[in-house]
């Protein structure tokens, strides 16, 4: 978008969830993880979230968190999120919660963010394939 400055990526983790606190606006990452585990594979990720902490951030932006899976570099997932910032002063935080993300084979995936169409930063995560009981990323959120 016009007149916003390219943030800098301070942070960027996966984790299970990030809450945010009301009236602090603090943010909790629950369960920062870098290896996805399952018994089969196509798998399902019920829920995963990516926290990203930006500097210099001042003005409107449409962010994009891509995933993919580098063996072939298809794209696995996209989602998008319109945000403005109004004071550089801070630093700026995102928080994005995803449930039912599909993972259709093990090996290596990234996490690719970008702000108005300019990328800023990526994250891997390794998927892999156990043998024997249920993988503790398998199971439905709570309700």
């Amino acid at each position: 978008m016009e007149n916003a400055v390219v943030p800098s990526v301070v942070a960027m983790l996966v984790c299970d969830h990030v809450i945010t606190e009301v009236g602090t606006n603090k943010k909790s990452l629950i369960g920062v993880f870098e290896n996805f585990f399952s018994t089969q594979f196509p798998a399902v990720l019920a829920r995963i979230s990516v926290y990203v902490k930006l500097a210099d951030a001042f003005g409107k932006y449409q962010f994009k968190l891509r995933l993919v899976r580098l063996k072939d570099e298809s794209l696995v997932a996209e989602i998008g999120i319109d945000a403005e910032v109004r004071d550089s002063s801070h630093y700026s935080e995102l928080a994005l919660n995803m449930s039912n993300l599909p993972l259709p084979a093990p090996g290596k995936y990234e996490f690719q963010l970008y702000a108005n169409d300019v990328y800023l930063h990526r994250i891997t995560m390794q998927a892999s394939l156990i043998q024997g009981g249920p993988s503790w990323q398998q199971q439905p959120p709570p309700s």
